[in-house]
Order: structure tokens, then sequence, then C-alpha cells
């Protein structure tokens, strides 16, 4: 493919960029807060799905650190301004990013072999740590300096957080990458750490599996040089308030090295005069023993729940951490059900009522909204751009249609007021799968997922209130009485437009 000519307008902007290199976020930049376990910037909540980033091949989801010289748009060197607006425009508000598998994409053949030459392949997915100019990695380019860092790389992830800043939009950043430490030996062949491809002496595997070589907390070399990676990470994000960073994408890992990576951000911390934004993403023991943790619960204001869940027949899933369970395993959440989500997320929204709640599972229009109707603050979904005309512009990414209308409903009438909205029990149906969040006494947002008779117990209330029917394949609203309203202190019963999934809006006349 040839490369594409950069414009004016995009040196421009470049050069704009590089002017605020060297400034701290704007004060036009809103703080996120985390309220009632939803993210709120500018006094609004942030809700939807999250990008999750591509892991090696040019492929067709976007990633943060691709760099594709001379090329700027999607699945290239993204252009992070677009890139953010389309985001915001289709309902996938944050993006969660890991680096690579590898530089090369020679490497994309998935084979072992030790390149005997530097002809690389782009587009290059670039690492966190710079090149020395000493010896041959396996890939043929000199090998790292674990002990230096690509400014390419964290320029990148800095412009992204200071859009978000501004936008609102979220980053969510996973310090490491556990899938080639235990999946298959062409995922590690090139991993930087591994010894053949570093400067320093690692003592890593020079095959899988080599997370818990990583992952020891008894090798002191190593862990000086994750304590080192650690603090340029947070040198460099963490005066941003709408990134939230995450120990690394599919940690399986042990107790031990979550403790440590919390020191090691704490420590930062009291030197900086800064705090972050913690999310606990682990295997469900290790998280369950992070949160009993009274020198540690605090410290986590977000939980990931991605590494264990329900199956439809309500069995748990849950691999313990620390015994080398490659990632792999996650795709199996795609069988569990809506019902089982809701339950999930419902249960940890209940003991953590002030800590929001991220999954990541290929959600149906219903899964997407079991998930809001638990308490969810964000779900992280594999979007691609398919099917562009042209392949430099931003197009609806895939995918998204199960959330679009969800997305506009909350942007449009309840951004304000779903920071004040938590799980009731107070609505039940024909079905099970009927559910509510609201405020009492004044809004409440019902959804039945397989329709039918609703009774909504509004006995604790007084008050008169509008009621709208939301259709969930288009979010289109119907009002259910549109001369009069009702009247709350009663159980109110309500008949679905049809035997399909409906929800309904019932707020106090203002």
């Amino acid at each position: 493919m040839g490369y594409r000519p950069v414009s004016i307008k995009f040196l421009l902007a470049a050069l704009t960029i590089i002017a605020l290199m060297g400034l701290t976020r704007t004060d036009a930049a809103a703080e996120l807060a985390i309220v009632n376990g939803w993210f709120v910037h500018n006094g609004k909540v942030v809700w939807g799905y999250a990008q999750h980033n591509g892991w090696w091949r040019k492929g067709q989801r976007p990633n943060l650190t691709r760099n594709a010289a001379g090329e700027i748009g999607p699945n290239r060197t993204e252009d992070l301004e677009l890139l953010t607006d389309n985001m915001l425009q289709w309902g996938c508000p944050g993006f969660e990013h890991n680096f690579g598998l590898w530089y090369d994409r020679r490497r994309d053949t998935h084979d072992t072999a030790k390149r005997g030459d530097a002809n690389v392949v782009g587009p290059f997915l670039e690492m966190p740590w710079q090149r020395s100019s000493q010896g041959a990695a396996w890939d043929g380019l000199p090998q790292y300096d674990l002990t230096r860092f690509n400014p390419w790389y964290f320029d990148r992830l800095t412009e992204f957080a200071r859009l978000s800043d501004r936008k609102g939009t979220l980053l969510l950043h996973n310090f490491y990458m556990q899938h080639a430490l235990l999946e298959i030996n062409p995922h590690y062949v090139d991993f930087p750490w591994r010894e053949v491809n570093s400067i320093q002496q690692t003592g890593m595997p020079d095959t899988i599996p080599a997370a818990s070589a990583f992952y020891d907390t008894t090798n002191t070399a190593l862990l000086e040089l994750h304590r080192l990676y650690i603090r340029h990470c947070l040198d460099k994000l963490g005066g941003y308030d709408n990134v939230i960073h995450f120990l690394s994408e599919e940690y399986t890992g042990p107790s031990s090295f979550v403790r440590f990576w919390a020191r090691t951000v704490s420590d930062w911390e009291k030197e900086n005069g800064r705090q972050v934004k913690l999310a606990l993403s682990a295997t469900k023991d290790v998280m369950d023993e992070i949160l009993a943790d009274p020198d540690l619960k605090d410290r986590f204001e977000v939980i990931d729940l991605r590494y264990w869940w329900y199956k439809q027949d309500g069995s748990l899933v849950a691999p313990p951490g620390g015994e080398n369970v490659p990632g792999r395993y996650m795709g199996q959440i795609n069988a569990t059900s809506p019902e089982q989500i809701h339950r999930q997320v419902r249960q940890y929204r209940t003991l953590y009522p002030g800590k929001a709640i991220i999954h990541s599972y290929e959600a149906s229009r219903q899964g997407t909204w079991a998930f809001l109707m638990a308490g969810g603050s964000l779900l992280i979904r594999r979007l691609q751009y398919i099917g562009a005309s042209d392949p430099y512009r931003y197009i609806q990414p895939s995918d998204t249609r199960a959330v679009k209308p969800l997305y506009d409903f909350i942007n449009t009438q309840l951004a304000a007021k779903l920071q004040s909205m938590i799980p009731l029990d107070i609505v039940s149906g024909e079905s099970q799968s009927v559910w509510c969040i609201g405020k009492p006494g004044a809004s409440y947002l019902l959804y039945s997922m397989h329709g039918g008779r609703l009774k909504v117990d509004l006995r604790g209330t007084t008050g008169r209130f509008n009621a709208s029917w939301i259709d969930p394949r288009n979010g289109k609203l119907t009002p259910l009485t549109p001369s009069d309203t009702i009247e709350a202190g009663k159980i109110l019963t309500f008949d679905t437009p049809d035997s399909e999934d409906w929800a309904l809006w019932i707020k106090a006349v203002e």
C-alpha cells in the first residue's frame, strides 16, 4: 500500500500538538469523578462502550500506538482528534489501550524464527521501551534497553489523555500485556523482557510459560525494572484526570504482584502530590482478597469483572490467580446470558456502591441494557471499523448498534440525572428479567427483556409523574399518557407494547 500524502491541515494540527507537549492539562478540562459508581465528567455521566485496541496485524481495530509512517487514519497512525470525536458520536466514549504483541508485522505469520536482518514491515506497533544500540533482538533490530522509554509511544498516550480530559472520553491504560507470556511461543519470542531481546539480565525464560517469572516479587532486579517502568508511565499520564490505570490486559497473576503495583503507585503519588485512578482487574480470588484488605480496598476506585463470570445455568467460572492460566479462556464469557451478567454486576455494585464497575463481553442489545440496569459503568467491546469506502475516514464501529439508542437517550435525557440513580428492587414482571434503576421520588428507568406486564411499587413516594415507553431498537420515546400524568403512592401496572424487550421511563413532573 502506498503512503497517503500528509495534508496541510494535518501538519498544522501536528504543530499545535507539539506546541502543547510541554504544557500540563488545560484549565478548561473538567475533572473526572466517580460519583455513586458512575463516571462523571463536567457534571454529566460518561456511559457506553469502551473500544478495545488491536494487538498485532494491521487489522480493523484502532491502536493508539500503531505507527504507519505517512498514513494517517483508521487502523494506521490514528488521527486522535477524529478518533475521539467518532467515539463520542457512536456510543463508545472509552478506549482500552495495551501495547501490542510485537513491533514488526513479519511476525504476523505467527512463526518463531529468528530474523536474520532488520528489514522490518510496518505499520509498527511501538513498544513502551526504547531500543539500545547494542546486539540483535529476535526480530533483527537492536535489543531493548528496559531502563529507557520510547518517547513516540508515550507522546501518543499523553495526546490521547489530553484530548480525553478536554472532551470527556476515557483512556483505560494497561501497564502490561500478559497475553505474550502464556499463550503460544510466537507471541513471546519478540517480547522485550525475554532475555535475548534485552540488554538487561532479566532472568526471564526462553519459552512460555513466562508469567510466573515476570510476576516474581522476590526477583529484586526484575522488580526494579518494573518500578522504573511503572513510575515512567505515571510521570507521563499521572497528571490527566480521565485516565484509569489497569495493571495488565488479561491479568491472571498472583495478588503479590497486584500489591507491589499498588504500592509503587502509592509511593509515586506521595512523592508527586497527585492521585491517579486505579482499576482492580484480576481473577475473582485475587480481587476478593484485595477488596477484603482494609489497607488496599479503598485504593481502587474501579472494579473490572471480566476475569470471572456466571454461566447461563448460574454456575461460576473463576480460575485461580497465580496459576499461569492463559487469558484465552475469557472467550467463553460470550456464552453467558444477560441475566447472569446482571446478577454479577449487581452483586458487586451492592457490595461496593461507590466503585465504578467495568466488564468486557460481546454484549447484545439485551446484554447491554442488563449491564446498565445492574449499575454497570462501562462495557469494553472489540469494536472494528469495517466497510469504509474511504480507508482514511472514521465510520460507525461494528456492533455499536446495540448501544447507540441507549447511549443517545442517556446523553439527551439522563446525563445529569444518572449519577444519582441506583439499582432498585421495586419492579416485578411476568418474567424474571425485569429491572429498575432510579432515584426514589425523582426518576425511574425500567427494562423488561421479554415484555409483558410490569408492576412498579411506588408506595414509598408521592407526587405526579410522566411515563414514556422507550423502544430499545431505535431509542424512540412514546409518551404513555400524552394528555395527563400518573399518580404515585401505589403499585402501578403497565403492559409493554408487545412481547419484545421494552424500557419505561418514569420521571417526576417538573
